[in-house]
């Protein structure tokens, strides 16, 4: 069956790098086709000035590419905020439509520290974020993921540790009512996604 690999966490928890690292480590190939509205908007729409349109139409392309490969039975990987209901109803199509969904949930408990990791990827080229809407969209993304996780065939959820401290670090798997940790405490978001108190 093909595989729908999808990568979802608030601005500036480090899916890129998430990615990066699944990739490295052997769990997704090189060769799927990986589609990032951030990556495509940073290569192929700089003509576009006006920023609010240009992230516009990097998330229309994004869209259009995923529905292709969700049509044509493709494995392949995306990323998303996930801040907006609508990819809920992702999930649902690419299950419909015979996808197995894997989803990678990257988060952290303090969203005041994804404002500096998104104005350190400016300084290196990526895109800007406003910071009220990062600390707008986080609730709303965890509140999204918490659906999200019982949709998908299998969740996920990964610490977004700083680079210099290991770098992504799964905590928790979730597939169907399971929950399997790898963690002796979950960080707080992990519990709301999950919808625990605890888990030993």
């Amino acid at each position: 069956m093909p595989v729908f690999h999808l990568l979802a966490g608030p601005n500036g928890a480090g899916k890129s790098t998430l990615y990066a690292a699944l990739v490295r480590d052997g769990i997704l190939s090189a060769d799927l086709a990986f589609i990032n509205a951030d990556l495509f908007e940073r290569e192929h729409l700089q003509h576009i000035i006006d920023p609010v349109q240009r992230s516009q139409a990097a998330r229309d392309w994004a869209d259009a590419q995923r529905a292709i490969k969700l049509a044509g039975g493709e494995s392949f990987v995306s990323e998303t905020v996930f801040s907006h209901e609508s990819k809920l109803a992702l999930i649902d199509e690419a299950l419909a439509q015979g996808h197995v969904v894997a989803l990678y949930i990257l988060a952290l408990d303090d969203p005041q520290r994804l404002l500096a990791r998104v104005q350190r990827r400016v300084q290196e080229g990526g895109h800007f974020v406003p910071p009220d809407k990062i600390l707008a969209r986080y609730p709303r993304t965890l509140r999204n993921l918490s659906h999200a996780v019982s949709l998908a065939t299998v969740a996920y959820l990964y610490e977004a540790r700083d680079l210099e401290d290991g770098g992504p670090f799964m905590v928790a798997m979730c597939e169907g009512a399971k929950v399997t940790t790898f963690a002796d405490h979950l960080p707080r978001w992990t519990q709301t996604v999950l919808g625990i108190e605890e888990v030993g």
